[in-house]
């Protein structure tokens, strides 16, 4: 009788977790998609992919890699060229903010960075780089894609390196370019949203490079690594404050470490102690960026880290952000008042779930936090306008996305508790101590948002790079012959998996794209500095006509134009290729209209017909060019000012 593998504590709270996620990423429309594909992908990668990668030579799986590198570049190039896209929310706060401090206007118009001061860091970290390629005549836009590029591809080709050293296979590395490169990992929300996440994801794999190579330097050569880890961890703990959790993880190891009387042998006490510094000087840092980019601190707008607890176990939004606790949590006085009040209800709420009720929530939280399905459209608010055959076959596109990157991760993830179950963490091995160490901290950012925080998907993408570092540190046990196939046998039966998946994946996906269509945004320019956050209006004098030229490469049945609230005017939306002029109706803030309209050229014209000043919703900037076409007041042309507007085709 077999003996059942029952895996260590930490290995099997992480196992929990991923199972969890999982369950969570099949509950969807695409779920027995996903099902299909990952069964299909792990019979082939564990009897044919996997004997026959290892198989072949280094030399030419490096050559192989760096040819999909190459055509992994051409592709986000093309991406970013042919689908640019709305950036919307707080990456666009960000960057309008850096745009405005690179143009020399250190000034702070909205209250979004006083509510949410820890950002304040990364817009000034980006208007230095905005900067810098200005003295090369860049437009932000450029300097923002190339930012991501660098960013993005310095993470997977540093992550592949990493890969490298610490496993000789063949197949992990290949296993990783395709996890990396072969999804929508590289070409969507990482690529065309900058934000602080994927420079978290670069700082943990640096920190976790510095602990591996760490015994190995020589005494001047730690000196180098030391700055270089300081300097990591400042950097990332300015862009994420909740970086910290690595504080609590190292603790937990150095502990670990000490009762088995591992730790001074680790040679990790001059590390640990390296990042706790690194963390102290972060604060005088923050006041330093403060002071040179003029931000000072409103404490009526603070919110106090409270909040944060009190939407995590609002129950209603499952823990995810809550409008309505920011609502309750505004209107109070000062930051001592809203403290008292999330105190209050934060006990009041844990009451009412009870203990059931919390376990409940946990899990569904941990269930959001580690969904990856829709990776397309984070911080994205829809194309500007894509090309006419993707808006074709829009729903298609859309499911393949999300069936791609979330069958690879849920393939991965069962690899990964493969490997965890039988994992007994020898503690001489400091490859297998750093490997801990990445455990306990993807287990930190899980426990974090789970029991503390509120959750969103993307937070969870955090965890990627220690998982993978993880796995690729672990020893594989006891290897076995699974076939015992020529290799020319293993080249062909590859052949046929990889038609069977390709297959499997395009139908699956028109079956779902079929039997579940989404609302596709076919056009749209929805960055905006936000009413909530103080973003003020433009005046529209008596007889003012604005324009904006906006393509249709898709059919819609649904145009809005947001204008203002209480505002009156005439909105129209203007057919450019036959002259037809389609008059919108007011609907609170905005107008629009529904209509089913062709694709085509199309102009949208707002009026001031009345004998006041009228308000109205412009989005400017410095050097950010928002949309396609320019924004037209009176026949004068702004470049980099646009209307906030959407169209869409709705599933009736």
């Amino acid at each position: 009788m077999k003996k059942i593998v029952v895996p260590s504590f930490l290995p099997g709270v992480l196992i929990i977790c991923l199972v969890i996620g999982l369950v969570a990423n099949m509950i969807f429309d695409t779920g027995t998609a996903i099902a299909l594909l990952a069964i299909v992908l792990l019979v082939g990668i564990s009897f044919l992919f996997v004997p026959q990668l290892n198989r072949m030579s280094f030399s030419k799986i490096r050559i192989g890699i760096l040819v999909g590198l190459g055509i992994m570049l051409m592709a986000q190039i093309m991406t970013l060229v042919f689908f640019p896209n709305t950036v919307y929310h707080d990456p666009y706060r960000v960057l309008s903010q850096a745009d405005q401090m690179a143009a020399n206007q250190n000034t702070w118009d909205i209250t979004y960075f006083w509510r949410y001061p820890n950002n304040v860091p990364l817009a000034y970290l980006m208007s230095l780089w905005l900067r810098i390629t200005q003295c090369f005549g860049l437009s932000t836009n450029i300097a923002i894609h190339l930012l991501s590029i660098l960013v993005l591809d310095t993470f997977i080709i540093f992550f592949l390196v990493t890969i490298r050293r610490l496993n000789q296979r063949n197949s992990m590395l290949c296993g990783a370019f395709a996890l990396f490169a072969l999804t929508p990992f590289a070409y969507t929300y990482y690529l065309q949203v900058f934000y602080s996440d994927l420079p978290t994801m670069l700082v943990l794999l640096l920190v976790l490079n510095w602990f591996l190579e760490w015994p190995k330097r020589s005494r001047a050569k730690k000196i180098s690594a030391g700055v270089g880890l300081v300097v990591s961890i400042l950097i990332g703990d300015l862009i994420k404050p909740n970086l910290i959790v690595l504080i609590p993880a190292l603790i937990i190891v150095a502990v670990w470490l000490g009762l088995r009387k591992r730790l001074v042998r680790s040679q990790l006490i001059v590390p640990i102690a390296l990042v706790v510094l690194g963390f102290g000087l972060s604060v005088p840092a923050t006041q330093a960026i403060y002071q040179a980019s003029n931000y000072q601190t409103q404490s009526k707008f603070k919110l106090p880290a409270t909040h944060w607890m009190l939407m995590g176990y609002n129950s209603r939004t499952k823990g995810t952000y809550s409008g309505t606790d920011v609502i309750h949590d505004d209107a109070k006085p000062n930051p001592k008042a809203r403290q008292s009040y999330d105190v209050q209800q934060i006990t009041r709420r844990i009451k009412k779930l009870g203990f059931i009720g919390v376990i409940k929530l946990w899990v569904t939280k941990i269930g959001l936090l580690l969904y990856v399905g829709d990776i397309q459209d984070w911080y994205n608010g829809g194309f500007r306008s894509a090309p006419v055959w993707y808006q074709q076959h829009a729903q298609f596109f859309n499911v393949v996305i999300s069936l791609i990157y979330t069958t690879a991760t849920a393939v991965f993830w069962l690899i990964l508790i493969t490997r965890l179950m039988t994992w007994r963490i020898d503690l001489s091995d400091h490859q297998q101590v750093v490997a801990l160490i990445a455990v306990v901290t993807a287990l930190g950012y899980i426990a974090f948002h789970t029991l503390l925080w509120e959750v969103e998907s993307r937070y969870g993408q955090a965890i990627l790079p220690l998982l993978v570092f993880a796995f690729a540190a672990i020893p594989v046990r006891s290897p076995r012959k699974i076939l015992n196939l020529r290799f020319v046998t293993l080249k062909k039966y590859s052949v046929v998996v990889m038609a069977i998946v390709v297959f499997l994946t395009v139908g699956l996906a028109k079956v779902v794209a079929d039997k579940h269509p989404q609302t596709i945004v076919v056009a749209a320019q929805r960055s905006q500095l936000s009413l909530q956050y103080g973003a003020q209006p433009d005046k529209m004098v008596p007889g003012e006509t604005i324009t904006e030229a906006v393509d249709l490469n898709g059919a819609i049945n649904y145009f809005s134009v947001q204008v203002h609230d209480h505002a009156i005017m005439q909105v129209y939306l203007k057919n450019r290729d036959n002259g037809k002029q389609y008059q919108m109706t007011a609907a609170g803030g905005s107008y629009h209209i529904w209509h089913d309209f062709e694709p085509g050229h199309y102009q949208i014209i707002i009026k001031n017909n009345t004998q006041q000043e009228q308000n109205i919703d412009i989005v400017k900037t410095n050097n950010y060019q928002l949309a396609r076409y320019p924004l037209v007041i009176d026949g004068q042309q702004n470049k980099t000012a646009s209307l906030v507007y959407e169209g869409i085709l709705n599933v009736k």
